[in-house]
């Protein structure tokens, strides 16, 4: 009866953590369901760019180059060519989020395969993906992303390519330990001396539990990588003109510098917000997991 007794607190909270019932959503901090509704209204803009009556971002006229704020039909004014910068900034933030969201995807679906092959196989095996892993890391990630870009060319696809190799190393990293952490758990034994298969196992108990952390990892290196394209854009390396990307656009609104700095501001504006949006959801995605969340 003792043994029994004792048992039973560690196999009764494992299916309350793995199986709660409440939103995920409601359990986010005010400051993440913050940030998350804002991102939601800037995609709903983006996604809707093609039917808002916003000027033509392609076109512009020289005779009304680098317009400022508030001008007649122009409310962020021009850039250097005499373009809508609200248009300019609507669709380059649809690219930019495409540059920042579709590598993190990618890379999470390669990352977690391998960090879930990694941490469920025999130390053999482990010890190889882990130690390719580990040679990935040896490269810094602006330095590796911005060697692909230039040995692959500019352009949306590079960029995405790019971005994506950069992050694969990490969520791998995650994934393994997040599945190491919880291949000896009593469900998971229970599975095995049960008789399920691997890929059973993988499915139903394994790949459930660890890719909530994956996720809410994957989603606030997002911001890094919008951040990083625009890094891209601004030398030459991202989305080559005359498409809208928030890194180029900054670089050409460079020659506004010193008669209407504001001008210049729109982009980095966009930039930064983006870049502390995702890590705000990530963060607030982690302490719902880990049932750290709060009202505050």
């Amino acid at each position: 009866m003792t043994n029994s007794s004792a048992a039973t607190p560690s196999v009764a909270s494992v299916p309350v953590v793995r199986f709660h019932r409440r939103s995920m959503l409601s359990r986010l901090p005010m400051r993440s369901a913050v940030a998350l509704g804002i991102l939601t209204a800037i995609v709903v803009i983006v996604v809707a760019a093609p039917i808002l009556p916003l000027a033509d971002p392609l076109t512009g006229s020289l005779s009304d180059r680098l317009l400022p704020f508030f001008s007649d039909g122009h409310v962020l004014g021009t850039d250097s060519q005499g373009r809508d910068m609200v248009a300019r900034l609507v669709f380059a933030t649809r690219t930019s989020l495409i540059a920042g969201v579709v590598p993190i995807v990618i890379a999470t679906l390669i990352g977690l395969i391998i960090g879930t092959i990694a941490g469920l196989s025999g130390k053999v095996v482990n010890t190889i993906l882990m130690r390719a892993v580990d040679i990935m890391f040896a490269f810094p990630g602006v330095l590796l992303s911005l060697l692909l870009a230039i040995t692959l060319g500019v352009g949306l696809p590079t960029l995405i390519l790019a971005l994506t190799v950069v992050w694969i190393a990490p969520v791998a990293r995650i994934a393994e330990t997040e599945v190491a952490r919880i291949r000896d758990l009593d469900f998971v034994v229970a599975a095995r001396a049960s008789g399920a298969s691997l890929p059973s196992i993988l499915l139903r108990q394994v790949t459930p539990v660890s890719l909530p952390a994956v996720l809410a990892y994957s989603t606030s290196l997002v911001g890094a990588n919008v951040a990083i394209a625009g890094g891209l854009g601004f030398i030459g390396l991202g989305v080559p003109s005359p498409e809208p990307e928030l890194g180029s656009i900054l670089q050409e609104m460079q020659v506004a510098v010193y008669t209407d700095p504001s001008l210049a501001l729109a982009p980095v504006v966009v930039i930064l917000a983006l870049s502390v949006l995702f890590p705000l959801i990530g963060d607030g995605l982690r302490e719902a997991i880990t049932g750290r969340g709060s009202d505050a």
